[in-house]
């Protein structure tokens, strides 16, 4: 179980406030899309959840903890934009780098290969480096890095971007499997999917944050609709 915190978070870049003063809790268990324009902080957001920036102010919590702290670490799995990867590895070795991390027993990674490996079809560039990898086989070989030993919060940052119809078809249906106890954030400007995928929709803009319900239209027009209201 996995509650978010975010009470008065304030985070400049130099003299550019990105936010200030932005609260919002999420309970356990939480699906919830990000949505914003472009430099509204998203993925600024995302990475001080995981512990991968620091915060000017405020207090930031992740299942009760600093997510400064090894053990909320533990906990999380994290897909940044662009799906970064180290170019010599191959998708096995991040496989590996990322149950090492986490402190899976040899046991539970073979068992998690062979999950993830089927779920996302991986087998055809398994012992490929990242560096030969196209872009939407990167952001596989990551998101099978983020999901590797279920954590109990997932952050997800431009999951579809660079993907094939075929590759957003299979990590949506992924998503679904997730156990209803995890906590997702998604960040997306593919409002389809977010509607599809989220419950809840935390915006930002203007350095602010509103916590919503979920996404209300029937069609694009009517889910732009529903957005331009929200970033208002």
């Amino acid at each position: 179980m996995c509650k978010i915190s975010f009470k008065n978070v304030t985070k400049s870049y130099g003299s550019r406030i990105v936010f200030s003063g932005v609260s919002f809790e999420l309970a356990a268990g939480a699906r919830c899309g990000l949505i914003g324009p472009n430099g509204a902080g998203k993925s600024t957001l995302l990475k001080i959840l995981m512990g991968a920036l620091r915060p000017d102010a405020g207090e930031v919590l992740v299942g009760g903890l600093s997510p400064w702290r090894q053990p909320a670490r533990l906990k999380a799995g994290f897909l940044p934009e662009g799906a970064p990867l180290m170019g010599d590895l191959t998708v096995r070795e991040h496989l590996v780098l990322a149950a090492r991390l986490r402190g899976l027993a040899p046991g539970e990674l073979s068992a998690e290969e062979d999950r993830l490996t089927a779920a996302l079809a991986l087998e055809n560039f398994y012992h490929r480096p990242a560096a030969d990898l196209s872009q939407g086989q990167k952001v596989r070989t990551a998101l099978a890095s983020a999901l590797l030993g279920s954590p109990s919060f997932l952050a997800l940052d431009e999951p579809t971007s660079g993907l094939d119809p075929e590759e957003a078809f299979r990590l949506l249906a992924l998503l679904r499997t997730l156990p209803s106890s995890a906590t997702l954030i998604i960040s997306s400007h593919l409002l389809s999917d977010l509607k599809e995928m989220t419950g809840q929709l935390l915006t930002l803009t203007g350095g602010r944050a509103r916590l919503g319900g979920p996404l209300t239209g029937t069609d694009y027009a009517g889910l732009q609709e529903d957005y331009a209201a929200r970033a208002a």
